[in-house]
């Protein structure tokens, strides 16, 4: 066959790797392969992914992408700024960074049908991936369970996830999983023992949507629904989701990817309310606490707030572990603005939101 003399102008694209190209740069990271790093960042807005040739062969531009993006939302923006996240090379020692990475890697992948096929490559995959449980924010209760570290970064991860910046990384995990829809799970080289079988066939379809239209339904919490679930409120004569409070809720709507045990609301292993989920607590003139705790009033211009230590309420004591409760040292005479913060209103779940308790 005589050489052409055609010349091409365009070049072939993965769809996947465009996808997730695109994904990053509309939150405002680059993309830059090399050969000098696996994959990592720059803290100036750049992940550094590694060249193909130094791939194995079940990994993929996209999976790195989302990998890093993920690795993102668990750093927040300070980490953002940090070269390679502020992760040390010395991660084997204390690695619970990246196991709230993967964690959260898991729950956005399996929301599309898509956890194994976006599962990581690395030695994590061999030495925890593999071991998470279907509910990828459960730890055994004596690794801390609910409170466990990991977990709780994980689903901080989740809640910025929400955020409209992040909507984009959305956008690509339903295009990835439309993409996988349409491609045949087994094709006929798969019969070759020579050949390894193709990662497509790690897909699996869609899980359904919850009735309420905010988050997929979730099979690992069988027997469980919104009947039980802490968001779950009524207004009579319907049931609403604090997730998606404008949908009435059918009988017996299915546990989501959000459920969480109404009855487990316990104040004593949460304290969210009075620590880094709020940054104030108003005083009134004339609450009692101005004379039994008057050392704990700050005075800020025309406004006086209860004194923090850091990001906690002064008069919060535990929690220090996550195996110990937390206690109010004021409780009989604490301020009308925690007097009147009830378990399991809106705003209670809103600060276990944002404190990595709830999603």
């Amino acid at each position: 066959m005589t050489d052409s003399l055609r010349i091409p102008t365009r070049r072939y694209q993965d769809p996947l790797a465009r996808v997730w190209l695109a994904c990053a740069g509309q939150m405002g990271f680059r993309v830059r392969r090399t050969t000098e790093a696996y994959a990592s960042s720059d803290g100036r807005g750049t992940l550094l992914i590694a060249d193909d040739s130094l791939f194995d062969p079940d990994d993929s531009l996209a999976q790195m992408v989302f990998h890093e993006l993920c690795h993102a939302l668990i750093e927040g923006d300070v980490g953002e700024t940090r070269e390679d996240w502020g992760l040390s090379y010395a991660i084997g020692n204390n690695p619970w960074r990246e196991h709230a990475c993967l964690r959260l890697q898991a729950y956005l992948a399996g929301g599309v049908g898509l956890r194994d096929f976006f599962a990581p490559t690395t030695d994590f995959r061999v030495s925890f991936w593999q071991g998470l449980l279907e509910n990828p924010f459960a730890a055994p209760q004596e690794a801390g369970g609910w409170r466990e570290r990991s977990c709780i970064a994980a689903r901080i991860g989740a809640w910025r996830a929400s955020l409209p910046r992040w909507q984009p990384l959305h956008h690509a995990l339903a295009a990835s999983a439309a993409i996988a829809a349409v491609i045949p799970r087994q094709i006929a080289d798969d019969l070759d023992p020579a050949l390894l079988p193709s990662l497509w066939a790690d897909t699996v379809p869609l899980p359904p949507l919850h009735p309420a239209g905010h988050a997929p339904v979730a099979g690992y919490f069988p027997g469980h629904g919104c009947n039980d679930c802490a968001w779950r409120f009524t207004e009579v004569p319907h049931h609403y989701c604090q997730h998606a409070p404008d949908m009435p809720l059918p009988a017996h709507a299915p546990a989501c990817q959000r459920w969480e045990p109404a009855a487990e609301l316990d104040c004593l292993t949460c304290g969210a309310c009075c620590r880094e989920a709020y940054d104030a607590v108003e005083v009134g003139d004339d609450e009692a606490i101005h004379q039994s705790h008057s050392d704990l009033v700050v005075i800020d211009g025309n406004r006086r707030k209860l004194k923090r230590t850091g990001s906690r309420c002064a008069a919060l004591s535990g929690g220090h572990t996550a195996h110990e409760t937390y206690a109010c040292l004021i409780y009989p005479d604490r301020p009308s603005t925690c007097h009147d913060f009830t378990l399991g209103s809106g705003n209670c779940l809103d600060a276990r939101r944002r404190v990595g308790l709830s999603l």
